[in-house]
């Protein structure tokens, strides 16, 4: 499947910004189990995204998670780690459990 992803990203901002200012639908999301489910209740709330793309994002994510999680580090490398800890945005994926990925 082919996606646009300028669409896909001003998508994903739109709902990004609304987890941000909404507790209630952010908790609603995250009850859904299927991507289904997902682009049903996101279309019902005026963010059109469909199910097959909403598919094509976990799988993406998914291989991502997968490749990243194969990277080990030298005992030289743990060494010259600096204690700490980074805080980035949240992710889509921390309010929605597709499939248990996260």
């Amino acid at each position: 499947m082919k996606i646009n992803k300028q669409e896909l990203l001003d998508t994903v901002n739109k709902l990004m910004e609304k987890i941000g200012q909404d507790e209630a639908f952010a908790r609603a999301l995250a009850e859904k189990q299927t991507s289904a489910e997902v682009a049903e209740f996101l279309l019902a709330n005026g963010i059109s995204i469909s199910k097959d793309t909403i598919d094509a994002v976990i799988d993406m994510l998914k291989k991502e998670a997968s490749g990243s999680a194969k990277v080990e580090l030298s005992e030289d490398a743990l060494d010259n780690v600096a204690a700490g800890m980074a805080v980035r945005p949240p992710s889509l994926a921390r309010f929605v459990n597709w499939g248990g990925m996260y």
